[in-house]
């Protein structure tokens, strides 16, 4: 039992270049951000974030969406606004703690007050935030910027760990639950997914013809989400890729809103070495 505490001990004590946590910490708060503004730019606020009684869409009345019984009708932009106002300041490191809180809380109650449109990847970046909010990546303003001052590792370590649960969750759900992900006769999901004028966007007229794309395009989507356990080994970076270029594909092939950025958000920390290395060469230039 000691070894096995001396080993806890020393895994969870070793350190780390701060650049990609920092990297992380921007282009997740910027992902939030961003995504928020392009609703109201859309016009979708009073539609979303209003109850029901207001006309907003959902039908659901959450009862943790306690901001309205507090501060009433104002209480969605007020949320609103304190998330934006939040995200603006842990991203540029300014109070990044107290505002990484607050903001969380925020964007928390949002998706209380519509739980359809609370997606996966916004409580993962939730979750990744409050990670974040325990490190040390607010040592510095940018991730290029040099620092000889090396952070602790774990936050770095459970976030890659919570990315690979995710992966594996829906690699085995896409076995359990659509078989066809993995048949050689049956219509590929992967092609109904990307022809479907609800959340893709190839024309039908054009790719139909062509499922074996779509098959072998599946093969290879279940292949990398079975095998995320390996992005926490020494082969992880290399898998990062093919993860990337994944995410890129579905960003300009789908109609997902934030999650592929939100993904993306989180790939400094897969991608370590290919960050680290060029900016070690830089420093001893």
């Amino acid at each position: 039992m000691n070894k096995v505490w001396a080993w806890w001990m020393s895994y969870t004590d070793r350190k780390m270049d701060p650049g990609p946590l920092v990297a992380v910490r921007i282009l997740v708060c910027g992902a939030i951000g961003l995504d928020l503004l392009r609703m109201v730019q859309l016009g979708l606020f009073s539609d979303v974030f209003s109850p029901f009684s207001l006309g907003g869409l959902s039908l659901i009345q959450d009862p943790h969406w306690v901001l309205g019984a507090w501060m009433g009708e104002s209480a969605s932009a007020i949320a609103l606004a304190v998330t934006l106002m939040c995200m603006g300041l842990a991203g540029l490191g300014l109070w990044m703690r107290p505002a990484i809180l607050i903001g969380v809380l925020a964007y928390a109650q949002l998706g209380h007050l519509f739980p359809p449109g609370d997606r996966a990847i916004d409580r993962l970046l939730r979750s990744v935030l409050l990670v974040l909010m325990f490190s040390a990546a607010d040592q510095m303003w940018s991730p290029r910027r040099p620092s000889s001052t090396p952070v602790p590792a774990w936050p770095a370590d459970l976030i890659r760990y919570m990315v690979v649960l995710v992966y594996l969750s829906a690699g085995l759900g896409k076995l359990i639950q659509q078989p066809g992900w993995l048949s050689l006769t049956a219509d590929p999901p992967l092609m109904r997914i990307l022809i479907d004028p609800l959340a893709g966007n190839l024309d039908p007229s054009m790719w139909a013809g062509h499922p074996w794309l779509f098959r072998l395009g599946g093969f290879v989507t279940i292949a990398f989400e079975l095998a995320s356990p390996l992005l926490l080994t020494r082969h992880g970076p290399k898998l990062a890729l093919l993860g990337f270029v994944m995410h890129l594909s579905i960003a300009f092939t789908m109609n997902l809103g934030m999650f592929s950025w939100g993904m993306l958000a989180i790939y400094p920390l897969f991608l370590t070495p290919f960050i680290l290395q060029p900016r070690a060469q830089t420093l001893a230039d």
